[in-house]
């Protein structure tokens, strides 16, 4: 379970490290909030992947980047709040169809596959887009944050204009394919179990207390020390030092349930959970 609040400062220092109010957050029988909500396998499975795309750098950008720039990396900048919910995760930004332009699949003749392999647009709404994941079967809905306006059908069309680019010559959109293309089915490794998956999952239900409290831009680097996967980000004079960061997320309102942190060197040390670690570095 997740961390409750048992009183007003807390409640709302959680709210504010989450980015969020009180209309976007889940809340358990007891009425206290409740962060880590994914209710299966397949869910937490996908938030890792999620994880994994989401929280790169143009820096380190990620391999299936899309080619119009380092699209991917920029979804912090977009991003409002995250929200798990049982069976989806909601990300709440104010340019919805932009987001989903830049993690959708699709292959080109030039350079292969980009976007995240196996993401399908399911469905469109007034301000919502609802993305599912072949390979995993979790799910992602991108709300738009705007103000309510407009019918399903004009959010459709900005859909359109905002994915165009994927009709350019030598480009092959694959987010409306039921099945898996040829080149996407080559990149298991993106989604196959890893023993941090539940590290993951949970790191990508509090991204926006990393790219939005703790003011952090982090990027993945696999088998680090030890083999175990990194998560890295630039440190400046006054941004928080790994040993801050798993502070925040094993003793802080928004922490972990079940986590722990120890520091190693300086710079870094181990996060981990149900028995997997993953290495927290500033660098």
């Amino acid at each position: 379970m997740s961390p409750h609040t048992q009183d007003r400062a807390q409640r709302k220092l959680l709210l504010d490290q989450l980015n969020a109010d009180c209309r976007a957050v889940v809340r358990d029988s007891s009425g206290r909030i409740s962060i880590d909500n994914a209710d299966s396998a397949a869910q937490h499975a996908f938030q890792a992947v999620l994880a994994t795309f989401l929280l790169t750098t143009l820096r380190a950008s990620h391999p299936l980047e899309t080619p119009i720039g380092a699209s991917m990396s920029s979804t912090s900048a977009y991003v409002n709040v995250v929200v798990s919910h049982p069976g989806r995760l909601d990300i709440h930004t104010n340019t919805a169809c932009r987001v989903a332009s830049r993690i959708l699949p699709l292959t080109t003749e030039a350079h292969g596959p980009h976007g995240i392999p196996g993401l399908r647009l399911q469905g469109i709404g007034v301000r919502r887009l609802r993305l599912v994941h072949l390979p995993t079967g979790g799910r992602l809905d991108l709300i738009d944050s705007r103000s309510p306006g407009g019918s399903r059908r004009d959010f459709a069309q900005r859909f359109r204009g905002d994915t165009r680019w994927h009709w350019k010559p030598g480009y092959t959109h694959l987010w409306d394919r039921a099945d898996l293309h040829p080149s996407e089915a080559l990149l298991e490794q993106h989604w196959a179990p890893r023993p941090c998956m539940l590290l993951r999952s949970a790191l990508m239900a509090r991204a926006a207390l990393l790219w939005g409290e703790l003011n952090i831009r982090p990027w993945w680097t696999e088998q680090a020390l030890r083999g175990l996967p990194e998560l890295a980000w630039d440190s400046f004079a006054d941004g928080p030092g790994a040993h801050e960061v798993g502070a925040v997320l094993t003793e802080s309102p928004s922490r972990i349930p079940g986590a722990r942190y120890e520091p190693i060197t300086d710079r870094s040390g181990l996060l981990s959970l149900a028995g997997a670690a993953l290495w927290l570095r500033a660098r």
